[in-house]
């Protein structure tokens, strides 16, 4: 952005990270500074591959799915840690009756930073169950808990001193 102004070229409106439960990184920087920027932000993979539709957990795979059927998709999502999260999240989403794959759109579309997310779908239930997170009602205490569910990622720098506070 610094480089377009810098030249008189045309600004960047829309930037289209990835953002999703187990995948926020983009919280460290690119959320923020979209915010500062004012871009639209809309983000891919709310549901993570299918990962927070409600058929997956640590001892729990169907047999049909871009996790189980696509190799990039079972990297990205494979780890122990991310099926952890993928249950506790379909148990929060049951005590709060509703479908997992609306919580997971709705959580994706609470933050600030997001203009929308997108969706995809490969039969009209999902569809419906992703489209309801329209107007489903995210109360704060609801995307903090939700938030907690998963690991927060590091801040933007590998320098000690910033992260302990301590300069040597």
């Amino acid at each position: 952005m610094g480089i377009s102004a810098k030249e008189h070229l045309a600004r960047f409106e829309l930037i289209q990270p990835m953002y999703n439960l187990v995948k926020r990184q983009a919280e460290v920087e690119i959320l923020p500074m979209a915010k500062s920027e004012q871009l639209g932000v809309i983000t891919y993979s709310p549901l993570g591959g299918g990962l927070f539709t409600g058929k997956y957990g640590v001892n729990q795979r169907p047999e049909q799915g871009r996790l189980v059927e696509v190799a990039r998709y079972g990297d990205r999502y494979g780890a122990n840690e991310d099926f952890v999260t993928a249950e506790e999240f379909t148990k929060y989403a049951q005590q709060h009756d509703v479908k997992p794959a609306t919580l997971a759109v709705a959580w994706v579309k609470s933050n600030s930073a997001v203009t929308a997310p997108i969706i995809g779908a490969r039969n009209i239930n999902q569809l419906e169950n992703s489209l309801a997170a329209a107007v489903f009602k995210m109360t704060p205490e609801m995307y903090t808990e939700i938030s907690h569910l998963s690991r927060t990622p590091a801040p933007a720098t590998d320098r000690a001193e910033v992260l302990t506070g301590k300069w040597s």
